[in-house]
């Protein structure tokens, strides 16, 4: 594992890390399998652990542009494709339905949906298409993308800092605690939002049975 690890360390550990940060940022809003976290936790490693010392507040100011870039680009693909989302994708009385339903949830919790959605892979890019086939405001939609990417970028790249705090001789241990933090985060954000859509779903049942 270590020597899979060197050459991540090893750019991370460099003035390429800068470089890395905002390019995997940007793209794994558009390609969630790209390691956006895993960059910027192994970067804010090397913000503490060794002599070379990559700026923290830097790392944290590239990797929340290139997310929130990322996210907007995302958003004018959903735009761009909006017309044929509508012809093909939301045509007929189950993609009515489908489109006012996603439209009533980022009217109601576009600022939630949008800013939670940045910490689980995947999502960040589903809610952005979505915001931007339903032509959910743009202003709105940049302002809650900039607070999602900017916070997820500092929670990611201080994971990173405070585990090379923790491993000062061990920088490889440090990037595992950290990514072991992102993933039990990001589980507890699942396991919310499935509890919180299982109530939902149990209060529209019980609404339904009592008319």
């Amino acid at each position: 594992m270590e020597a899979w690890f060197d050459p991540v360390l090893t750019a991370a550990n460099s003035p390429w890390a800068y470089l890395i940060v905002f390019t995997f940022a940007y793209l794994d809003a558009i390609i969630p399998i790209v390691p956006s976290e895993t960059s910027l936790i192994a970067c804010g490693v090397f913000a503490t652990a060794t002599g070379f010392s990559p700026n923290l507040f830097l790392l944290i100011a590239l990797g929340g542009l290139g997310a929130w870039l990322g996210d907007n680009t995302v958003y004018a693909l959903g735009r761009w494709a909006e017309p044929f989302a509508t012809k093909h994708l939301l045509s007929g009385e189950r993609g009515k339905k489908a489109r006012e339903r996603a439209e009533g949830w980022l009217r109601d919790y576009g600022g939630v949906i949008i800013i939670v959605a940045r910490y689980i892979p995947g999502g960040r890019t589903a809610v952005s298409l979505t915001a931007g086939t339903v032509d959910y405001p743009w202003p709105k939609f940049r302002f809650y993308a900039a607070i999602a990417g900017f916070s997820w970028a500092a929670y990611a790249a201080l994971l990173g800092y405070w585990g090379g705090a923790a491993f000062k001789d061990d920088p490889l241990k440090a990037v595992l605690a950290g990514i072991a933090a992102a993933f039990a985060v990001t589980l507890l954000i699942e396991v919310g939002r499935r509890i919180a859509a299982w109530r939902r779903k149990r209060a529209r049942a019980s609404e339904a049975s009592s008319e």
